[in-house]
């Protein structure tokens, strides 16, 4: 049972953070959220920098739930497509969590041991992708003599772009372009 009250914890942590932005995000506030005492926030983590860790691994817990379910019953270009789509704020919860991911990454800048998860998490994202461009190249799907390593940095890159573009432009690239331009990246490393 407390593994389910620490995720509503947590929960409650991304909405406070998505409402009121994590710097104005206390254990006070989460537990107004959650309607109950400070106390009872506490009982679960010690203190507000134990709990932002705590919700950073459930975002990264998210999106790797994501992408296996877009994967599910995928091949090929439509697996990697799928996969990467979990990074994209395609819907309201995708949003939430790229606002989420976002605001972690400000406040750990100066914080160490909150920096040192962030890497940790994108590490493990990381690892999902190139595990399936290696799959993809051993079943000859993909350009060969690419630099895979590069390829999983590029692509990363090129998603977390599309999402933080949503976020800071006036003229957000709308959902089905996200797609469009990620379909459209990934058709370049495969073969015809």
């Amino acid at each position: 049972m407390s593994d389910q009250r620490r995720k509503e914890v947590s929960q409650a942590t991304w909405q406070v953070i998505i409402r009121d932005g994590l710097d104005r995000t206390s254990l006070r506030a989460i537990a107004q959220e959650l309607g109950c005492t400070t106390g009872v926030v506490t009982h679960y983590f010690r203190n507000k920098e134990e709990l932002i860790l705590f919700a950073l691994q459930q975002v990264t817990e998210e999106l790797e739930q994501t992408m296996r379910q877009q994967a599910t019953g995928k091949e090929g270009l439509e697996k990697i497509h799928g996969m990467l789509l979990a990074f994209l704020p395609l819907d309201d919860h995708r949003q939430n969590l790229v606002r989420v991911w976002v605001a972690f990454l400000g406040y750990a800048v100066g914080r160490d041991s909150l920096l040192a998860e962030h890497k940790h998490s994108a590490k493990r994202l990381h690892g999902i992708i190139k595990q399936e461009l290696e799959e993809l190249e051993a079943e000859n799907m993909i350009k060969k003599n690419l630099d895979l390593e590069s390829e999983v940095n590029s692509l990363l890159a090129f998603v977390n772009g599309m999402s933080l573009d949503c976020f800071i432009q006036a003229n957000p690239l709308t959902p089905p372009l996200q797609e469009q331009y990620l379909n459209r990246y990934l058709k370049s490393i495969f073969l015809d």
